[in-house]
């Protein structure tokens, strides 16, 4: 069978495990908290309202999460679900489904694109075999698989990355100026998902050299005043295009320029100092975490390896492998390292990985036996993809189970009195979202003053006190007096675990995601651990 025959096969699997698993969470909009800062704007601009509330994010993506929920609700419309726009966007104060639904279904289908994309670059630079292997490598990528559920950018940007790197090869293979001019919308269109796209003048200025390095000398269009007015030609029509993509999308950035300069600001402040902790720096981090997380080690050395090789064919890969060197050394050189900003990555190491899996199985068996070396390229390729492939399956299975947060929230009022004082540690992101109780629980909330070592009010000892545990640091620490008082005062009345306690798992430790990076076995629930305790003298 050839190659691409399976394509749509693998296409299917993609889009089954992006989906699987795809309501985690739900009522509780916490489990990914970045989702509300899509949905929020993007509901905001259904009433007409199209100045964003920061410039965090670029706007073209938010004005097409609000085209898709305008598009939903002219679909709904007809049976009477809502009574107007207007009463569609304030019911997601009743329920957050519809919305979240979306955003997450947009996310799966461009990740699934994505691996549609990714065998058409292949097949552009090297063969349909390379082509079917990377598709499947981006199609069981763990970390492009758990992404791919969330409400979020990072997926959606970096299909529009590769889709704009497909469209470069494209003009490259063929330099019209119409096919300069896609590739400039396209790659516009990902800036206005999320800025880490404007690289991908990269790989347009690599393929613009080597198209006028190729053409031989005397040639019509070779080196000469003819050669350098094509290559000014297609740089200014791709970058007209780029604007129209980035300012068109994003018309805000324009008219509010000092306030996008100054959040941009905000934004490298995060990269070059870190994001609430510090760990080590991105390009030795994502090296040593990441990365291997986010493939499982084979698929990661062996795309590692890959790139190596083909820097030592430039010519055939110059143009994929432009980007995702530019990025890494620029995204790796802070000390901000969420793993999401690894996503643009994936798709690129996938394609090495493929070519070095394919160069090794042909290696291996002999040129006359195409039977063999096709058995021996898919079992090397699934042995390569296998723990990244496992991993992702236990991933959803995690996210097809209630969040642990919405599971004590609905026990607690069994345990609980109504009117009492309850302190919870660490951030909010980890608490116990208590509007969500079944039937509803009234509780007042404590805090601790870590300056005055006292419970705020009035130093007066709650009655309850939860301790969210978990190895993610920074969102679930407990102060050490608070820790000292438990012991001395309180009782243990309930646990709430999310599976077997394993410190051996790595977690995202600059984001709030309650969810292990890796090594999932023994992971039951997303969300922290629950310890509640009563004060003794409260019986």
């Amino acid at each position: 069978m050839a190659p691409r025959k399976l394509l749509p096969a693998l296409l299917l699997v993609a889009l089954a495990a992006r989906v699987w698993g795809i309501g985690f969470g739900l009522p509780y909009a916490g489990s990914r908290v970045d989702e509300t800062a899509i949905a929020g704007p993007a509901v905001q601009f259904l009433s007409g309202a199209f100045r964003p509330p920061d410039f965090m994010y670029p706007t073209g993506y938010l004005y097409a999460v609000a085209v898709l929920y305008l598009g939903w609700y002219a679909i709904t419309a007809p049976f009477g679900t809502y009574a107007s726009l207007a009463a569609f966007a304030e019911s997601r104060r009743q329920s957050l489904a519809p919305f979240f639904y979306l955003t997450r279904g947009l996310s799966a289908v461009m990740g699934t694109f994505t691996v549609w994309w990714v065998f058409a670059i292949c097949r552009r630079v090297f063969d349909d075999t390379v082509a079917i292997v990377a598709a499947l490598f981006v199609a069981l990528a763990f970390l492009h698989v758990r992404d791919s559920h969330f409400g979020t950018i990072d997926i959606s940007m970096t299909a529009l990355v590769v889709l704009c790197v497909l469209a470069i090869l494209r003009w490259q293979q063929r330099p019209t100026l119409w096919r300069a001019a896609a590739a400039g919308l396209v790659g516009g269109l990902a800036t206005s998902t999320k800025y880490n796209a404007l690289g991908l003048w990269i790989p347009f200025a690599v393929a613009v050299a080597q198209k006028a390095i190729e053409r031989p000398s005397g040639s019509p269009g070779g080196p000469g005043e003819n050669s350098f007015r094509r290559a000014v030609s297609a740089i200014a029509i791709f970058g007209a295009a780029f604007a129209l993509g980035f300012f068109g999308s994003s018309p805000y950035v324009l008219l509010e320029w000092p306030r996008f300069v100054g959040d941009l600001k905000l934004q490298a402040g995060t990269l070059a100092l870190g994001h609430g902790l510090v760990l080590s720096r991105g390009w030795l981090y994502h090296a040593r975490i990441t990365l291997p997380a986010a493939l499982g080690w084979p698929l990661y050395l062996t795309g590692v390896a890959g790139a190596i090789g083909l820097l030592t064919r430039v010519r055939q890969s110059a143009v994929v492998l432009a980007f995702p060197i530019a990025y890494y050394l620029v995204a790796g050189s802070g000390y901000r390292v969420f793993a999401r900003d690894m996503i643009p990555m994936l798709p690129f190491l996938c394609i090495t990985a493929a070519w070095l899996t394919v160069a090794v199985a042909h290696a291996m068996t002999p040129p006359e036996g195409a039977r063999t070396r096709a058995w021996a390229t898919a079992i090397l390729a699934l042995v390569i993809v296998a723990p990244s492939a496992r991993n992702l399956f236990l991933l959803d299975r995690v996210l097809s189970r209630p969040d642990n947060r919405l599971v004590a929230a609905r026990a607690l009022p069994a345990i609980i009195p109504s009117g009492s004082l309850v302190y919870q540690s660490g951030q909010p992101y980890g608490h116990v979202p208590f509007y969500l109780a079944e039937p509803p629980l009234n509780i007042s909330a404590s805090n601790y003053d870590e300056a005055t070592r006292q419970f705020i009010p009035g130093g007066k000892l709650p009655d309850w006190i939860i301790l969210p545990r978990s190895p993610l640091v920074l969102y679930s620490q407990v102060p050490d007096d608070v820790q000292r008082i438990v012991g001395e005062r309180y009782d243990m009345v309930r646990r709430f675990p999310v599976g077997a306690d394993d410190g051996a798992r790595i977690y995202d430790q600059q984001d709030a995601l309650f969810l292990p990076l890796a090594n999932l076995s023994g992971v039951e629930r997303i969300g922290p651990t629950f310890e509640v305790y009563r004060l003794r003298e409260a019986r």
